[in-house]
C-alpha cells in the first residue's frame, strides 16, 4: 500500500492577433480574443467538463477517499469568468467537496521566479487572493510555471509563507535520492518540496497511448498495482488537466480508464493525500541542493523558453519594462504588461512547437515584439514622457 498525491494543472493562454508593425501606437489590443475563447469551449466540453465529472463521481463512490490537488493559473480563471462562467461553477462544485485542494501558481504562467522576485511575489499573492475569492480557500502549496524549480525558488516560496512547492523528480537533480520522499531545500525550514515522480507520470501522461511503449495496452488495474508497490513515503503524480480528454481524446478510453485505474488504487488500500496533507504529515528525510534551475520539461532545463536569440531577447525586454510599467502606476496597463509574460509566449519563437497559433517561430516573435512596442509607447504617455 501506498501514499499517493495527485495533482493536476490547468492554464489556456492569451494568443496574440498577428500584430504587425502598423498597428504600434495605433491599436491598443493585442488579444486574439475570438480565438482565446473558441479554444477555451472546445478544450472545456472535451476536457475539463467530462474530467471534472469523473473527479465528482470518484469522491463520491470513494466516499472521499479520493482526494487531489488542482493549480488552476490566474489566466484560464479569467478567461472563463468572461467567457464561460459555467466552468467557473463546475470548479466551484468541486471546491464543495471538500476534496480538492487549489494550489497557488504564478497568476500569469510566468517565469517571474527567475527573473524578478517582487514581480513573483506580486503575482502569487494576486493568484492567491483570486483563488480565495472564487473557491473561499487559502492555497498552501505551489506549483511553479512548468514545476520550475531551484534553491533560490523554494526560498521564495518560504518568504511568502506557502508550506510546500511541487518540483519535478528529474534524476540528474536528485542525485540519488528517490523521488517517492518529501525534501527540504538548503537554509529553507519551513517549505517542504514534493517531487514529482516523473516516470509515473509521464506513463498516463505521455505513453499509455504509444502502441510502440512496453506496457501497450496498459490496463488500469497494472497501474493501480505499480502505485501500490511503490517505495517511500508518498508517490506524487502530476500532469496537465488537459492530458483528460484533449491530449489524449475520449475514444482512447482516457476517462474508463482513469476511473477504474483510481477506484482499483483505493480498493488495493492505497491513500490518496492532497498536498497539503502531505507538507503537514509527512516529515522531509533530507536537504535536496538544487543550484540550477530545473523544469519538467524534457530535458529538465528552461531550454523550451530561452534556446534561442528571439526567445531571449523577448523574456529581457518584457522584464526590462518592470520599473517603468509600475512607476506608470496604471493598473490596467500592469496587468497587460503581466498577460504578456506568460510562458507560452516564449515557447511559441520555437521552432518546434505542436501548440502555436502562428505560422512559424519568427511569426510569434514578431507579433509579440511589435506588441510590446506598443505597450512601450502608452507606458511613456501614461509616465508622460512621450
Amino acid at each position: 500500500m501506498s501514499n499517493i498525491s495527485l495533482t493536476f494543472i490547468a492554464h489556456q493562454p492569451n494568443r496574440l492577433i498577428h500584430y504587425d508593425f502598423f498597428k504600434i501606437g495605433e491599436h491598443a489590443f493585442y488579444e486574439d480574443d475570438n480565438m482565446n475563447a473558441r479554444v477555451l469551449s472546445t478544450v472545456a466540453e472535451r476536457s475539463y467538463f467530462p474530467a471534472i465529472r469523473l473527479m465528482k463521481q470518484l469522491i463520491e463512490l470513494t466516499e472521499g477517499k479520493f482526494r487531489f490537488g488542482i493549480a488552476l493559473s490566474g489566466v484560464i480563471l479569467e478567461q472563463a469568468m468572461y467567457h464561460r462562467p459555467d466552468l467557473i461553477t463546475a470548479y466551484k462544485d468541486l471546491a464543495e467537496t471538500g476534496c480538492v485542494e487549489f494550489l497557488a501558481m504564478p497568476y500569469y504562467n510566468s517565469l517571474a521566479s527567475v527573473y524578478s522576485q517582487q514581480e513573483f511575489a506580486e503575482q502569487i499573492q494576486e493568484h492567491c487572493e483570486l483563488i480565495e475569492k472564487l473557491f473561499d480557500v487559502k492555497p498552501q502549496v505551489l506549483i511553479n510555471t512548468g514545476m520550475l524549480y531551484s534553491n533560490a525558488i523554494a526560498a521564495q516560496v518560504e518568504s511568502l509563507g506557502l508550506k510546500g512547492i511541487i518540483a519535478d523528480g528529474n534524476p540528474a537533480m536528485l542525485k540519488g535520492f528517490m523521488p517517492n520522499e518529501v525534501f527540504l531545500a538548503p537554509w529553507v525550514y519551513n517549505t517542504t518540496t514534493i517531487f514529482r515522480n516523473r516516470e509515473l507520470s509521464n506513463d498516463l501522461a505521455v505513453l499509455r497511448t504509444n502502441p510502440e511503449w512496453s506496457e501497450y495496452p496498459l490496463a488500469p488495474t497494472t497501474f493501480a498495482d505499480w502505485l501500490t508497490k511503490q517505495p517511500g513515503s508518498v508517490t506524487s503524480i502530476s500532469m496537465d488537466f488537459e492530458t483528460l480528454g484533449e491530449r489524449q481524446s475520449d475514444s482512447t478510453g482516457v476517462f474508463e480508464f482513469w476511473r477504474n485505474m483510481i477506484l482499483a488504487a483505493v480498493e488495493y488500500g492505497n491513500r490518496f493525500m492532497t498536498p497539503s496533507e502531505v507538507v503537514s504529515e509527512i516529515k522531509p528525510i533530507a536537504v535536496c541542493d538544487c543550484h540550477h534551475e530545473t523544469t519538467c520539461s524534457t530535458f529538465g532545463t528552461m531550454s523550451h523558453w530561452v534556446d534561442n536569440v528571439m526567445q531571449q531577447e523577448a523574456i529581457s525586454k518584457i522584464y526590462k519594462l518592470e520599473k517603468s510599467v509600475k512607476a506608470a502606476n496604471n493598473k490596467d496597463l500592469t496587468h497587460v504588461w503581466r498577460k504578456l509574460q506568460s510562458a507560452d509566449h516564449f515557447q511559441y519563437m520555437q521552432k518546434e512547437n505542436s501548440f502555436t497559433p502562428y505560422a512559424s517561430a519568427f511569426d510569434a516573435y514578431i507579433y509579440y515584439m511589435n506588441a510590446l512596442a506598443d505597450l512601450q509607447i502608452r507606458v511613456k504617455r501614461e509616465s508622460g514622457e512621450a
